[in-house]
């Protein structure tokens, strides 16, 4: 029968069009897909999908990290605080979106029914850690946040409470980011109170 689908996309963004159609279909039917049905979608032979992608946890784990690579970019600015609120406000609005919200929710739905995907979830969850992080510590390195501080802590308390909304169905807005963050960012500034830090720290 050869590959007649493949045919018709010659030229085409071949990469794009297969994890496009994954992120879809996890905004669709949750994990209840196969790789056939994305190479389906995608117009493209199942070879070509599992010639890249050799099981659907591998080729789910991608389509997540390309859709979290274009929505969530680390800011950097001489005001690392104010890099540290618009990484925030970057994430709100990201799992605003419906497609990126069901992937989410697909996401953790399905790391709990498929032991391997419970990789893919800490992966996803840990490379925006990454980042925020290194913002953090420049914030430290910059005397607006308090020396010894977690760092990693410090973003889970602002992150943590945008995921926890978005997945009950109630995400939150761009000043609701802000407003955590003026919230953490208080807790953890140098001068701060020592029962505020120890929450941070």
């Amino acid at each position: 029968m050869g590959e007649p689908a493949d045919v018709r996309r010659r030229g085409a963004p071949v990469v794009e069009t297969v994890l496009t159609e994954t992120i879809a279909l996890l905004a669709e039917r949750g994990y209840g897909f196969s790789v056939d049905d994305v190479a389906a979608r995608a117009g493209v032979h199942k070879t070509t999908v599992y010639r890249r992608w050799k099981t659907k946890p591998v080729l789910v784990a991608a389509a997540i990290d390309h859709l979290a690579a274009g929505e969530v970019v680390a800011p950097e600015t001489d005001d690392a605080l104010a890099d540290l609120e618009a990484l925030a406000v970057m994430v709100a609005e990201s799992i605003r979106r419906p497609s990126s919200l069901a992937a989410m929710r697909a996401l953790l739905s399905a790391a709990a029914e498929d032991a391997d995907l419970l990789p893919v979830a800490r992966g996803f969850f840990e490379d925006r850690y990454t980042i925020a992080v290194g913002v953090i510590e420049r914030a430290q390195a910059q005397g607006r946040l308090a020396e010894g501080l977690d760092a990693r802590l410090t973003w889970e308390a602002i992150v943590n409470p945008l995921h926890v909304r978005a997945i009950l169905g109630v995400p939150a807005d761009a000043d609701t980011a802000r407003r955590l963050v003026a919230l953490v960012v208080a807790g953890a500034a140098p001068g701060a109170d020592p029962v505020s830090r120890r929450l941070c720290g």
